[in-house]
């Protein structure tokens, strides 16, 4: 399996650009943001994902980790699939696409291109828990692996602070995280877990 593509861009046609790697040359279909980021000639780092299918094996390149995970997330809603996921990403902007799905606004995701209300709708719906709770997950493990921050008089600093890193983990900027988390808890508390918490937030970056 084809994760990870490193060699020179020989040729960009539309979409698709084709890196030779030690003289074989590789097809990869990219979005926008990969694609703004190669030139002919140019050395290219690429992340990709390999879709292998009984009639034929596809490389999808993305221009950033960020926006592979989030590929590999819309990837799993039904009626999707690698070539609709790739579309919505050159097509939006991860922060706005983070928003939308976080905020359950069906409206601005059917402003995307090739996005009608039906998969708008199955975004939403297979989506908008699993990105929270996958953010949230995320944040935790990289907590453990480094000394936890304290609040005020040496408290731990609580579930905002976990939701502010999960935030940070899906892309967001550490102030707008805290303003985002802040507002959220004006409206629900603390006294929820981390993941509903990011929920919330999601509606206010």
């Amino acid at each position: 399996m084809i994760s990870r593509l490193s060699g020179e861009v020989v040729e960009i046609d539309g979409e698709t650009a084709i890196i030779d790697v030690g003289g074989v040359g590789y097809e990869v279909a990219c979005t926008s943001l990969a694609l703004s980021q190669l030139g002919i000639g140019s050395r290219a780092v690429l992340s990709v994902y390999t879709d292998v299918r009984e009639d034929a094996i596809r490389l999808f390149g993305f221009g950033s980790t960020a926006e592979k995970q989030m590929f590999l997330l819309l990837n799993r809603v039904s009626g999707m699939g690698p070539r609709s996921s790739l579309d919505v990403l050159s097509n939006v902007a991860i922060r706005d696409l983070l928003r939308a799905i976080g905020s359950g606004d069906v409206r601005a995701l059917m402003s995307i291109k090739g996005v009608g209300k039906k998969k708008a709708e199955r975004i939403v719906v297979e989506l908008k828990d699993l990105v929270a709770s996958m953010a949230g997950e995320r944040s935790t493990a990289l907590r453990s692996m480094v000394t936890v921050e304290s609040g005020p008089a040496g408290k731990p600093a609580g579930l905002s602070h976990d939701a502010v890193s999960a935030l940070e983990v899906l892309g967001f900027g550490r102030k707008d995280a805290e303003s985002a988390v802040s507002q959220a808890v004006q409206r629900v508390g603390e006294a929820v877990d981390v993941g509903d918490l990011v929920r919330e937030a999601l509606r206010h970056v």
